[in-house]
């Protein structure tokens, strides 16, 4: 169970696969170059929206580093909750390049480099961030997948010590995105982190973003963004090589059942489990107290991010169709279809269902969650049925 939450939660959150850490500390010359490196999607789920990092070349003392913000720890103590709550601490390391190139290739990922084209004292002024970054009082920060992550700490690392006048230059014509359509462009491919992805987004991750610079947290939306940038009457860029050419298809993932098969086999037992009980106009307790525990079980856990320092997941209309209390309700409504009286839960969850099938005009909601949820209305509304044609026509014949 704790990989099951880990692996859904991982899909909102994580970019990147920290890079080993070692010993290095930066130098200055003249020959400094100083360049963005977005590095191309792999495999596992943090590492689907690809990676930025920067590269900081000595050329003059050979000292070849990259700086990088992605950097944290499966070992971090309590380390799922704090996922789970937006408590989880990034910090930020140096490695060597070549450290870099290795392992990247290993992985078949590929790296794009794009080199700077900036003044001496622009390079000094971006030395010294970086330096006053990495004294141990500012090397750890306090990740957020939307707003500050790996590449919106390169972004302003690089882009707010820029002197002068820049300008950048995109289709202005081309509507802004919200932050789950973004984030569909790159895992669109695997089916079960996309839809891990949609129950625990909420509301505001369907609203478009108020500008562009709110789409720079994924490392390709960044590389985009400067590669036309004009600054101070000069391509920003100077240089765009691929210094690593990926060797792997990467992002491509296979499932032997997808949510859409789920989603078929639950309505077809459902509605078997449905068909009997009319047939025999009696409720299967054992049946109520698996969709209540389910629904509870999930209810619980969208409650609990409501709370969490995550964007765009405390407002989900998908907890109206789990509703968490009926997780705490169970011995008293089983109870009540065992000696066969009537509940308020059924009215008070049908009702609820009803607002979250409201709310899915204006939040995203994944088809499997939605055919779920209409049998789970289905059940209600055959529990009223029988409360009203059986149980109360029983009381009243007795």
């Amino acid at each position: 169970m704790k990989n099951v939450v880990l692996n859904i939660v991982v899909c909102i959150l994580l970019s990147v696969f920290p890079l080993a850490a070692k010993s290095y500390s930066l130098t200055y010359s003249d020959s400094i170059e100083i360049s963005l490196l977005t590095c191309s999607p792999g495999y596992e789920v943090w590492t689907q929206y690809g990676h930025t990092a920067i590269r900081y070349n000595d050329r003059a003392n050979q000292n070849d580093l990259v700086i990088n913000y992605g950097m944290f720890s499966f070992a971090q103590s309590y380390f799922v909750p704090r996922f789970v709550l937006g408590l989880t601490d990034y910090h930020v390391g140096v490695s060597a390049t070549e450290e870099m190139l290795y392992e990247y290739a290993y992985e078949g990922r590929g790296i794009i480099e794009q080199i700077l084209n900036l003044s001496k004292e622009e390079k000094y002024q971006i030395f010294l961030a970086l330096q006053n970054n990495l004294l141990p009082e500012n090397v750890v920060y306090r990740y957020n997948y939307f707003y500050d992550n790996c590449t919106t700490r390169a972004q302003h690392m690089l882009l707010d010590h820029l002197k002068g006048k820049t300008e950048y230059s995109f289709d202005s014509s081309k509507p802004l995105l919200s932050y789950r359509e973004m984030i569909h462009e790159w895992n669109k491919n695997d089916v079960w982190i996309q839809f891990g992805e949609d129950v625990l987004l909420g509301l505001t991750a369907d609203f478009s973003v108020e500008t562009k610079e709110k789409e720079l947290f994924l490392p390709d939306n960044l590389r985009k963004y400067i590669e036309n940038a004009i600054h101070n009457g000069k391509p920003l860029v100077k240089r765009t090589s691929l210094i690593l050419k990926p060797n792997k298809l990467t992002n491509v993932q296979s499932s032997l059942v997808s949510p859409i098969q789920i989603a078929f086999a639950f309505a077809v037992l459902a509605a078997f489990v449905l068909l009997i009980e009319y047939k025999i106009k009696k409720a299967l307790w054992g049946w109520d107290f698996f969709l209540m525990s389910f629904s509870g079980v999930i209810g619980l856990l969208l409650f609990i991010m409501i709370f969490s320092h995550h964007p765009c997941v405390s407002i989900n209309m998908i907890i109206f169709f789990f509703n968490p209390l009926a997780l705490f309700l169970i011995p008293s409504v089983v109870k009540s279809i065992r000696c066969k009286r009537k509940h308020w839960w059924w009215m008070a969850w049908e009702v609820s269902i009803v607002v979250g099938f409201i709310g899915a005009f204006f939040q995203q909601i994944p088809v499997l969650i939605l055919i779920v949820a209409l049998f789970l209305l289905f059940n209600c509304i055959f529990h009223q049925w029988l409360i009203r044609n059986v149980y109360i026509k029983t009381m009243e014949s007795k």
